[in-house]
């Protein structure tokens, strides 16, 4: 009976030094200062990264997530931080030696999170840039000053490196994406060569037709198949890149040049969708055959509808778009 009673006590005595311990301020673990993950990722409404010089955006709107208010965001990579924030786990407390000049670099140069439902704040925290350290990765309370190591379980990475700030990572560049019955039409204009220019009409009953731009006339002879097939070509179509090494001078010129073809997509709710795409000067002065090259082969410059921000596109994503109307006789 006295082994038990002196068991009993051992065993509250250990809780109440649990309790001290997880709930101190001045403990090396306050749980209070330690809980990042999200509980409910499927309720995240809202992430903003912010730092000193930068804000980034990641916000869930009814068709989807946008990226600072502008483009549409790549779903996935949204949904995957999102898993991302739900899964992090604390390691380990900073060392007292360290704690303090960690967290100091945190509140001067780390990314502050802030993770929203709606309007109401789920949790804001600091974490560390990869740059701060290439094997760890800290975090700590907006309003506190206990650092934490945490990390992702089975997640090989750097945790730090899933809070990008650059909006270019986030975009999706997806520029056409129809199931063909879902396009209404497709106009192809060749501002240099008006002959070629066409306009596909998809009557979705089965029936399609072709018109001539340089006379406004229907073809009356041409290839069903190819047209219908034609269709089938708006599906996974996206740009490469986000022209970043032009300056404004270089940039007007293109946009004031004519362009080599201009792509309009309607769907069958009759909104429009656009690109203008213009040939980009080759950086080599000859081909591998040692003949002078004018144009680059590879790429070309385009705008998506009437923004004046250059994109860089890929030929071989592209090239199964620009038919010519004599495709389909």
């Amino acid at each position: 009976m006295k082994n038990i009673r002196l068991f009993l006590i051992l065993v509250v005595l250990i809780i109440i030094a649990g309790i001290y311990y997880f709930s101190n301020n001045k403990g090396t673990l306050n749980l209070r200062n330690a809980s990042f993950a999200i509980e409910s990722p499927g309720e995240i409404t809202k992430i903003e990264l912010k730092s000193d010089n930068e804000v980034l955006l990641l916000k869930k709107e009814p068709d989807g997530w946008k990226v600072n208010n502008k483009y549409r965001a790549i779903d996935s990579y949204v949904e995957n931080l999102n898993l991302a924030l739900s899964r992090i786990t604390v390691l380990s407390p900073v060392s007292k030696v360290e704690k303090e000049q960690v967290a100091s670099i945190l509140q001067n140069d780390g990314i502050l999170v802030g993770v929203y439902r709606n309007r109401k704040s789920l949790k804001k925290f600091y974490v560390s840039k990869p740059s701060m350290n290439k094997e760890k990765t800290y975090m700590m309370m907006e309003r506190s000053t206990d650092p934490f190591i945490v990390r992702i379980p089975a997640f090989k990475g750097l945790l730090a490196e899933l809070f990008i700030q650059d909006e270019n990572y986030w975009r999706n560049k997806t520029v056409f994406d129809y199931e063909p019955q879902n396009i209404e039409s497709i106009t192809l204009v060749y501002p240099e060569n008006e002959p070629k220019s066409f306009k596909a009409i998809n009557y979705n009953d089965g029936t399609f037709a072709i018109k001539k731009l340089d006379d406004n006339k229907f073809l009356e002879d041409y290839n069903v198949d190819k047209l219908a097939r034609y269709f089938t070509y708006y599906q996974r179509i996206a740009f490469d890149d986000i022209v970043t090494n032009l300056d404004q001078i270089q940039t007007d010129s293109i946009l004031n040049s004519s362009p080599y073809c201009v792509i309009s997509v309607k769907n069958e709710s009759g909104v429009e969708n656009k690109i203008k795409i213009y040939r980009k000067p080759s950086d080599n002065e000859v081909d591998e055959f040692d003949n002078k090259m004018k144009f680059d082969y590879d790429k070309a410059y385009a705008t998506l509808n009437n923004n004046n921000e250059l994109i860089i596109i890929e030929y071989y994503i592209f090239d199964p778009l620009f038919k010519e109307i004599d495709y389909f006789r």
